[in-house]
This record gives C-alpha cells, structure tokens and sequence, in this order.
C-alpha cells in the first residue's frame, strides 16, 4: 500500500525535473541575494535541497490538483452528462418535430397534389363527356339532316315519276278511245 502512495510521488518527481532546471535558477538567484554571498555553498545546498523538496511538493500538490480536477471533471461530467443528455433529448425533439413537421407537410403536398389530380381527372372526364354529347348531337343532326335530304329525294322521285305519270295523258281537242283509257287511269291511279 505504501508503495503505491510513493508511486505518484516519485512519478511528480519525475515529471518535475525539467522544471527544476528553471526553478533552481530561480531559487539560487533569490537565495543568493538573501544570503548576500556569506555561505555560498551552504545555500547552493540547501536550494538544491528545497527545490528538490518543493518540487516533490508542488508535484504532490499538482497530483492532488489533478485528482481533484478529475474528480471535479467526473462531477462536472456527471453533471454536464445530465446537461448533455437534456441537450441530446432537445436536440431529438426538435429533430422530431422537424420530421414531423416536414412529414405533415410532404403528406399536405401530397393531399393538395392528390386532390389537383383528382379534379384534373374529373375536369379531363368532364370535358370527355362533353365531347362525346356533342359528337353524338352532331351525329343526330348529321342523321336528321340525311333523313330530311333523303325524303326530299325521295319526293322529288315521286313527283317526277307522277310528272312523268302524268305526261301520258296528252289532252287534245280529239282523242282515241286508246288515249282517253289512259288519261282515266292517269287520273284515278297513282303513278307506278
């Protein structure tokens, strides 16, 4: 147990050795004017020893400083977790009703494209009815103006084979017996 408390001690040692460099060029200055030059060894000592002690203790702190943060960034995790979930859960929502909201207005689009194209249709058939009534009133009139031509003809034949029925019977001032036969069966029956 306790070589593992030493472990992150000797660690920190480590790790601070490049700062001791510097740190030792700070701290024999400050103690070189504090000693004013009487023992020069004795305060290269015992800088070398302070520093080396402080440096030991300034890793320590810094380790603890490091735990603690991480402990604060656990808490601040836990607690920003629970933000970031808030987050991910408002962020999900507003994607929700993004879809929602680009769902509602595919299917109005699709509703208002549906309906155009139900009334196009209706209009198309509509139009087709119409077409076909007046198709078949110009058929009617075309049969009606035939039937009218046609009996026009037919009596147009008529009176010309009457006319021709007729032009049999020559009325003349002296007549046969032959020819006045015919006039009386041009007269009292129709033409053939």
């Amino acid at each position: 147990m306790k070589k593992l408390g030493i472990l992150p001690a000797i660690l920190a040692v480590a790790v601070s050795l490049p700062f001791d460099a510097e740190a030792r060029g700070r701290s024999h200055s400050s103690h070189a004017h504090a000693s004013s030059g009487s023992h020069p060894h004795a305060s290269d000592s015992h800088t070398g020893d302070s520093h080396v002690g402080g440096a030991v203790r300034s890793s320590i702190s810094r380790h603890r400083s490091d735990e603690g943060q991480s402990g604060n960034a656990t808490a601040n995790a836990a607690s920003g977790g629970s933000t970031g979930a808030e987050d991910d859960a408002n962020l999900r929502r507003i994607r929700q009703e993004r879809d929602a909201a680009r769902a509602k207005a595919d299917a109005e689009n699709s509703a208002a494209r549906n309906a155009q194209i139900a009334a196009d249709e209706e209009k198309r058939r509509q139009l087709l009815e119409q077409a076909a009534i007046r198709a078949d009133e110009e058929q009617k009139r075309k049969d009606a103006a035939a039937t009218l031509k046609n009996r026009e003809l037919a009596l147009l034949e008529r009176r010309q084979r009457q006319a021709a029925w007729e032009a049999r019977c020559q009325i003349k001032p002296v007549m046969s017996d032959e020819e006045i036969a015919t006039c009386k069966e041009v007269w009292s029956t129709p033409a053939r």
